[in-house]
């Protein structure tokens, strides 16, 4: 039987390269809209939401399909042969499609106000980052997380430099801001192809395409199918969404949403990074009928992830204010208001993303496909509202997207109990008393301390209070990240162990 690496020793290296990514990805949110200002970063997260939005609907489920099936049974090399190959079929169609509404003349309806080379690059952009995630998605399914994220770490530092390097050096807009991100990820594509030869998971093996397509495509079919009218209705949604953002507000409101989003986003690097890790235990479970497993799995790690995720959710909503006008200049001031509500994003995004991990390593497509029409076209009435008939701009889009992420949630958080037999009831109230709880420290922490001030040193001595003030809370009502006062107890102690020994007593 081949070694792996424990569950919680992947998280933790997950964790430390999501949160070298975090830092990261603060020091780009600071310079890069600077360096592009308001309109040439709208039209970069515009073609960022609408290539991903439109790569997804192509993928259809398939990834999903792909990565659960490879967990369960990682021998089966010829599930990568032929992904490789839908990959390259992906890309064909993109390619044809930015082709065809280019000669007829349609690009300015889809992409407006923006060039026909950006939208190439855009979607040049947008089809690499979903291959790169597939990488990601081989390296969990071999347990291989600690090598790959290991080499994340040192490639996120080093393209840093490179960004730094174009900013300085380089004439930078939008072209070169793409330039960048075409070199960071092939570069970590082609090291980590050089890791998967050498751990013997790309082999001549992969290289054979004489491979059953007929039985192939009928069980990513029987997989993938359910999926499929969702993902026309969810992923058209979402491309209208940012569309009618962008064609009734301008690039400047999408750049407010856009910075909104990758800052509030940055919370969930640090719940994000379990759930892929989560997706393989439930599939190997799955497989093995383990059903004690999984709920054990489900009732631990998704109330914790929902409370670290909510810890930094919401200090981020009352320091919105001081984090734009950290990051960015006054073009951006106005972005703090859709920050607010955006913080709150994350927080339910990771109950979607770990429940609905859950519907799939059960095979289970077809109940989340219904759920997530349901839900999608419901959003509908908050797209008119908000963006449309209100005017509201970033943070009417802000809105919807909070509002209908709590909602679908719930739904599938209700569906999930009822399969796994447990009460539904602990959840909910686990949501809202982890919320209140951080809610009342962060108030504590920003309107009692250095109230006024602005500021990256401010920014971190409220955020040491905050996190002070947490630990302690936790300590008396683990609850909140669904522990109790044995566990908490015992982790204390062994961190009082290691300090004493750092120090030679």
């Amino acid at each position: 039987m081949k070694y792996e690496d424990s569950l919680k020793k992947r998280y933790i290296i997950k964790l430390l390269a999501s949160f070298i990514a975090g830092v990261i990805n603060i020091v780009l949110v600071a310079i890069v809209p600077k360096a592009l200002g308001p309109i040439a970063f709208g039209q970069f997260s515009y073609l960022q939401q609408f290539f991903s939005q439109v790569v997804a609907f192509l993928d259809a489920g398939t990834s999903t399909a792909f990565f659960t099936k490879l967990s369960a049974r990682d021998e089966r090399k010829e599930l990568i042969s032929f992904y490789f190959l839908f990959s390259t079929i992906v890309l064909f169609i993109l390619l044809s499609f930015v082709y065809v509404i280019d000669i007829f003349d349609y690009s300015n309806i889809f992409l407006p106000d923006i060039s026909i080379e950006h939208i190439y690059f855009g979607l040049l952009f947008g089809f690499f980052t979903w291959l790169t995630q597939t990488y990601i998605k081989i390296s969990d399914a071999y347990a291989l997380t600690v090598s790959v994220e290991l080499i994340k770490i040192v490639h996120k530092i080093l393209t840093l430099v490179l960004l730094l390097f174009m900013i300085h050096s380089l004439v930078f807009d939008l072209s070169m801001y793409f330039y960048f991100h075409f070199i960071s990820l092939l570069s970590f594509m082609l090291v980590i192809s050089l890791l998967f030869v050498k751990k013997s998971i790309f082999t001549r093996e992969v290289l054979s395409f004489s491979l059953s397509y007929k039985q192939l495509v009928k069980e990513f079919y029987i997989f993938a199918s359910p999926l499929f009218i969702f993902n026309i209705v969810a992923i058209s949604i979402a491309l209208f969404d940012i569309w009618l953002l962008q064609y009734v507000s301008g690039s400047v409101e999408t750049g407010f949403y856009g910075i909104a989003y990758s800052i509030a986003a940055m919370c969930f690097l640090f719940t994000g990074a379990m759930t892929p890790l989560i997706t393989r235990e439930f599939s190997k479970s799955f497989e093995q009928n383990d059903m004690k497993k999984i709920q054990e799995l489900f009732k631990r790690y998704i109330p914790m992830l929902y409370s670290i995720a909510a810890f930094f959710g919401v200090f981020i909503a009352f320091e919105s204010q001081n984090l734009i006008s950290i990051f960015t200049n006054e073009q951006f001031s106005e972005a703090y208001l859709a920050l607010i509500i955006m913080a709150f994003y994350p927080i339910h995004q990771t109950y979607g993303q770990l429940s609905g991990s859950l519907f799939f390593a059960m095979q289970e497509t077809r109940l989340y496909r219904n759920i997530g029409l349901t839900v999608s076209l419901f959003g509908l009435i908050f797209t008119y509202m908000f963006i449309y008939s209100f005017e509201l701009g970033a943070v009417g889009f802000a809105w919807k997207m909070v509002l209908i992420q709590i909602v679908g949630v719930n739904v599938q958080l209700y569906f999930n109990t009822r399969s796994l037999k447990i009460k539904l009831l602990p959840f909910l109230l686990h949501q809202v008393i982890a919320l209140l709880f951080f809610v009342f420290l962060a108030y504590i922490s920003t309107q009692l301390f250095f109230v006024g001030e602005s500021g990256i040193i401010y920014f971190i001595l409220k955020g040491t209070i905050y996190s002070l003030l947490s630990l302690l809370g936790v300590f008396f009502l683990p609850y909140i990240v669904a522990s109790n006062k044995t566990e908490v107890v015992t982790l204390v102690r062994r961190v009082q162990e290691k300090l004493l020994k750092s120090d030679g007593v």
